[in-house]
């Protein structure tokens, strides 16, 4: 931690400037204290690590446990500077009473407030979520930018993004975002765009800038760029299906069991299944799998011509998650949106490459069948074809993303 209280109650921050002499007396003179626990701390003047404020051995402070290292103690000065620089009024690790909590930084702007929190560890969900419920229901809007170091690369557009990382996820201007930044290298990296293609792996499209050329807005408003993302679909859902049936146990898997039961072989489905939809985050099972379940529940059961309604979808879909066969994910930082909505963006991407017909906003008639091909050469050509046809459409109905959903209403 950066401050503390002085024995008269002000805030010592060392962010200030500061001369080791002067620091050196007042700690020779009197003692400090937490903003938040009141316990005691030690002010350390070390060469090696940041200037700060550490709680002695055995306290109870509830953020004890988030041991903080130089990289992070670096970023949040960095942070804190660069808000500065721009005239803007932020402050350190100020505690709120109301709140219970002490961000990383406090500010205002433009009339309202802002919490950032700098994360460079990870921390329990169950934590994550109560602070940011805590700050929005006593007027903060969080801000929660991760460590580089908690992002993996895997691919060109491909990063392992856990769980954790989700937590992050936003949706300023409609479109999905987490930020992040490095204090060894003074840049900001936006995630921008999210389709997960697995329970980790997803695609989106990084962007790295500097510190210095980054105004305030650009943090709390970034305009995502749209970027094609369904070649970087298609490849990583070939990758993600082979690898599926090679992961230790496959022949285990309750998944591949069903297919198994079904007369069905993952490398075989039709190529309707496993399509992107932008509410995918919302869903921690792949759409690959959740798409199949939905294959297996309805689609299957339907010939050309029979009326399929969105309830039944829906239905169908629901009870796989209170079987636990689709798992969903908190995004307390994404602000309005449900885990249905993926269902029905998926309705409307079949609607728009012509599987469903709509007649009524929950009635749909089915045009074509989703049909199992005899060998799996023959669906891969299948699979290039279709990709190839409804590239156009896939990509706009992403972009369109902010207008999904909202035309179909489940009744």
């Amino acid at each position: 931690m950066l401050v503390a209280n002085r024995k008269n109650g002000a805030r010592l921050s060392l962010d200030d400037q500061w001369d080791k002499k002067e620091l050196i007396a007042i700690r020779s003179k009197e003692k400090f204290h937490c903003p938040e626990c009141k316990e005691e701390v030690i002010m350390k003047l070390g060469s090696k690590k940041i200037w700060h404020f550490s709680h002695l051995s055995g306290s109870s402070c509830e953020h004890q446990y988030e041991r903080e290292s130089n990289y992070h103690l670096a970023g949040k000065l960095q942070l804190y500077n660069w808000l500065k620089k721009q005239g803007i009024n932020a402050e350190l690790e100020k505690f709120d009473p109301s709140v219970r909590q002490k961000p990383d930084i406090a500010f205002d702007w433009q009339g309202k407030k802002y919490a950032i929190e700098f994360q460079c560890s990870i921390i329990p969900e169950e934590l994550f979520i109560k602070r940011t419920a805590s700050y929005f229901k006593n007027g903060y809007i969080p801000i929660w930018i991760a460590a580089e170091n908690l992002i993996k690369r895997t691919g060109t557009k491909a990063v392992s993004i856990n769980n954790f990382l989700y937590l992050f996820i936003r949706r300023p201007s409609q479109n999905w975002n987490i930020p992040a930044y490095c204090p060894l290298s003074g840049q900001f990296i936006d995630l921008n765009g999210a389709i997960p293609i697995s329970s980790r792996k997803t695609i989106t499209q990084l962007e790295i800038h500097s510190i210095d050329k980054v105004p305030v807005n650009h943090l709390i408003s970034p305009i995502g760029k749209s970027y094609p993302v369904l070649k970087s679909w298609q490849s990583e859902l070939q990758k993600f299906k082979s690898r599926y049936l090679m992961y230790p146990g496959s022949y285990q898997n309750p998944f591949l069991q069903q297919l198994y039961r079904n007369h069905l072989n993952l490398l075989s489905l039709p190529s309707e299944i496993g399509l992107p939809v932008f509410s995918g985050p919302y869903i921690e099972t792949p759409a690959l799998i959740w798409q199949t379940y939905l294959y297996l529940d309805i689609f299957r059961n339907f010939k050309k011509g029979d009326l399929i309604s969105l309830a039944q979808v829906h239905h169908a879909f629901n009870n796989r998650v209170k079987l636990g066969q689709i798992k969903r994910r908190n995004l307390p930082m994404a602000g309005k949106g449900s885990y249905s909505l993926v269902v029905t963006e998926y309705i409307q991407l079949l609607t728009k490459i012509s599987v469903l017909t709509k007649i009524s906003d929950s009635l749909f008639k089915l045009n074509r069948e989703l049909k199992i091909r005899d060998s799996i050469d023959e669906q891969s050509a299948d699979e290039a074809y279709f990709y190839k046809r409804y590239e156009n459409i896939i990509e706009a109905a992403l972009l369109n993303n902010n207008l999904l959903g909202n035309s179909l209403k489940l009744r």
